[in-house]
């Protein structure tokens, strides 16, 4: 990706022009990156497809920070340094340049109460070019040394039980491929070890959204979209976008998991902050692993029965 300045006013239009035939952030930042880069890959847009509004609607990470992630993950290939995936590194990168630009990670302090959601527009027509900076750099020194020994040894625990949050819940509803693993390497630990949203339910959503598989390319829908939004409507209407199914579904999927759980975030549900040391062991010696396993399997049991409720539903597709 081209980092100059002439490259990020190009990225910025083709942003808004995605925006407004597709009308939801993650799934615009996935196709924009593909457009910019010449690259093919719908299957990515479904996998993003649940991811607006902060994962499954909750609010917490930014539509705009977890389609570059994707896109990161698939171009670091499960490359390996001094430990840890080189998506650590690139992911953390990418975020730090994120919070730089907007203040936060997550979706709700970045849209604020803004009704136009200008914020929201401003970070999604940004976050190419962000991303651009971030592959075009050194990552190296993304991520504090005590806090990088922390996640290395957390995931070489990880790697000795055969365990990673989302690759537990994908590989029992999809068909997985090596893309896909490496596209969705990142959220493990509450994506990248930063106890956020479990990474098993953001898998499950991902999941949601690749079995859905439709995609919004509509001016006309987007601009009704809008409309309904300004005056106070349901957003979320299917008719208004073909994306909504899928945000819907994801949106359910979270809401069982905050009831049956007590929380979305995995620094809450492991009681552990994995940049310390301390709390990496105590999550180690407690055997938490166990109940992570349980839990990805526990999303996946609930992913095939929404989808079983759906007789016509597709089964989800493998990317290629």
């Amino acid at each position: 990706m081209d980092a100059s300045p002439e490259a990020a006013s190009r990225y910025r239009r083709r942003s808004t022009s995605n925006l407004l035939r597709m009308g939801h952030c993650a799934p615009t930042v996935a196709r924009t990156i593909l457009d910019v880069t010449r690259n093919e890959g719908e299957w990515l847009i479904r996998l993003s497809a649940g991811l607006p509004g902060g994962i499954g609607d909750t609010g917490h990470e930014c539509g705009a920070v977890t389609a570059p992630l994707l896109l990161l993950g698939l171009r670091s290939g499960g490359a390996m340094d001094r430990g840890l995936p080189v998506i650590f590194d690139r992911g953390r990168a990418y975020c730090e340049r994120f919070l730089e630009c907007n203040r936060s990670l997550s979706c709700k302090a970045v849209r604020g109460d803004d009704r136009l959601l200008r914020r929201c527009v401003r970070a999604i027509r940004r976050a190419p070019e962000l991303l651009a900076q971030t592959v075009s750099s050194d990552p190296v020194g993304a991520i504090p040394i005590h806090d990088r020994e922390a996640y290395r040894v957390l995931w070489s625990h990880l790697a000795e039980r055969g365990f990673h949050c989302a690759h537990a819940v994908l590989r029992r509803l999809v068909p997985v491929t090596p893309a896909l693993l490496d596209a969705t390497a990142g959220f493990v630990g509450g994506t990248l070890f930063m106890g956020m949203t479990c990474s098993a339910l953001a898998a499950g959503v991902m999941a949601i959204g690749l079995a859905e598989g439709e995609i919004e390319s509509s001016r006309l829908k987007v601009a009704r979209l809008i409309a309904t939004m300004l005056v106070g409507g349901d957003v979320l209407d299917d008719r208004l976008n073909a994306l909504n199914r899928s945000v819907k579904r994801g949106k359910a999927l979270a809401r069982w998991f905050a009831a049956e759980h007590g929380s979305t975030q995995c620094r809450a549900l492991t009681g552990c902050t994995f940049s310390s040391r301390a709390d990496v062991e105590r999550y180690i010696q407690g055997g938490q692993v166990i109940r992570c396993e349980q839990l990805a399997a526990r999303v996946a049991e609930r992913v095939q029965a929404m989808l079983a409720v759906d007789a016509g539903s597709e089964p989800a597709r493998a990317p290629s």
